[in-house]
Parts: C-alpha cells; structure tokens; sequence
C-alpha cells in the first residue's frame, strides 16, 4: 500500500503535460501566449479561453485554473485525459447553469510541487519537520504572478469583470491546494475557490506522516485565515479511489472545522463522489457541480 501511495505521488509530482502539441478545443476559441514571462516564476504557457457567446462589448467573469495543459485537448496531455473545459462550461453556458464567463489555464511547469507549495501552511509545521526537506515552496511567487502579472493583462486584453465578485480560482490535487491558499491570501481579488480532490500532503510522505503533521498544519492556517465564514464562497470534494481513497478523514475534519467556524451551506459546499478517482476523467464528469455553485444564476 505504501508503495502505491508513492508511485501515485510520483506521478503527481510528475504531471508536466510531457506530450508535444497545443490543445484544439471544440467550443468556443482559445488563445495560448507561450512563455508568458514573468518577474516572480519562471516562465509557462497561459491559456485564455472565451465562450462561444463572447462580445467584447459585453463583459465576463473570470476563472482561473491550474494545470492548463490538462483542461481542453486529451490528444496533447500526458495520460490522454481533460477536463473538457470548454464543452462543459460553454454548454452549462448555453442552457443558462451558469453566468457567462472566460477561462484562464495556467500550465504547470516541472516546478509544479513548489508552486503549488503554500509558503505560509509549510510555517505551521513543527520545527525540524523533514515533511518537507528539500521542498523549496514558492506558493507566494505563483499567486504574485496569477494575480500581479496574469490577471492584468487578462483584464487589459478580454473584456472582464475585474472586482472579486466575478472573479474565481479552481483548480484539483495541488491544485485545489493553492487554490484554498488563494483564497486565504487574496480573499479581496478572489470571490471563491473551488479545491477538488485537495492533496495538502504534496510530495512524499507515506499516510502515516500526512494526518499527524501536514493535514493539520493545513487545517490550522485554514481556520486561521480563510476570509470570515460566508463572505466568500468555497467547495471542496473528493472521491474514495487512487489518491483520493486517503482524503475522506482528513477532509470531515476540515467540514467540521468550517461548520463549527460558521460557514454554511449557501456558501461552503462539501461533495462526496463514491467510486471517483484522483484523475482528470473523473473530474471532468462532476465540473458542473463547482462551476453552479461559483457561478450559477
């Protein structure tokens, strides 16, 4: 079991999208700016896509995610799965689920762990922890660069909402780690994250280690700086397969820390998914339940 628990965390160290090739979507149109360069990480790809319905005399919310790569074209990723993103959220669009919105994929690069990484939660460890050695976490730059350098030329380009309102995070495994970070760091530019899957172990440790030192250095930085309950709107779930069969535990403490913290149901939203896996298939087939709670009319 151990040496399960390690490969799966292998390959989600792993997931550089390694396959050649852009994405093709089949709705709607999606700009890729390769290289985007930047003063806080180094430099990778950032994906802007736009519904079938976009007007620029009009104006959209905006989602970012992680893993760009990943969200659009399972002919260009690593284990030939998507998210489907422009399918599910340009229908959800056209029969009215959802507000009308853009999306921005952020491609991880072979720095993924470290900047999906939270520099603070790595504080609240105990000291000497080898949890983490070796692990330089640079969850600081990555936000500095979505929201310092990314989210401005989003707003300069496209014809967005810019206040917070209308502005979301999403993102699964370390994904929806830094996005719950995101949240906790900029609740003023973010109005919700949604943390699928949620991997707060991040790299190596065996399960022994993850509940007694990292999951709870998670839960406490979360109890001590997500914005106050029910001023913004966050959701979170997990399946009982792969990585996420090790989930169910830690994640019940972390919704009675929320509960008991105030949060309600308008604005925490907690889903079991039985029989789902910690891969990109399964993800795509429960997108619609984040994306109606974020953004549903």
């Amino acid at each position: 079991m151990k040496r399960f628990f390690y490969c799966l965390c292998v390959v989600l160290c792993a997931m550089s999208c390694s396959k050649g090739g852009e994405p093709v979507v089949c709705c709607g149109h999606l700009d890729n700016y390769v290289d985007f360069p930047s003063r806080y990480v180094s430099p990778r790809t950032v994906r802007v896509w736009t519904p079938t319905c976009y007007d620029p005399s009009k104006r959209y919310e905006v989602l970012y995610m992680h893993d760009g790569k990943m969200l659009f074209d399972a002919s260009v990723t690593w284990n030939h799965q998507e998210w489907g993103v422009d399918e599910v959220v340009d229908s959800l669009i056209s029969c009215g689920a959802i507000r009308e919105c853009i999306v921005v994929g952020i491609d991880n690069t072979d720095e993924r762990i470290s900047d999906y990484c939270p520099d603070d939660i790595v504080q609240y460890l105990p000291a000497g922890s080898s949890v983490y050695r070796g692990l330089a976490s640079q969850g600081n730059a990555y936000l500095s660069f979505l929201v310092d350098e990314v989210k401005p030329f989003v707003d300069s380009v496209y014809s967005t909402y810019v206040d917070r309102e209308h502005t979301w995070v999403l993102g699964s495994s370390c994904g929806g780690l830094i996005s719950s970070y995101a949240l906790c760091k900029y609740s003023d530019v973010f109005g919700g994250a949604a943390c699928m899957s949620t991997h707060c172990t991040l790299a190596y440790p065996h399960p022994d280690a993850v509940d007694s030192l990292v999951v709870r250095a998670y839960r406490t930085y979360l109890e001590e700086h997500l914005p106050s309950a029910n001023s913004a709107l966050l959701y979170m779930d997990n399946g009982d397969k792969t990585l996420d069969s090790f989930y169910g535990e830690s994640q019940h403490a972390l919704n009675v820390m929320l509960y008991q913290h105030g949060w309600d149901s308008a604005h925490y939203m907690y889903r079991y998914f039985p029989g789902a896996a910690h891969c990109e298939d399964d993800w795509r087939a429960r997108l619609d339940v984040p994306l109606k709670f974020l953004l549903g009319k």
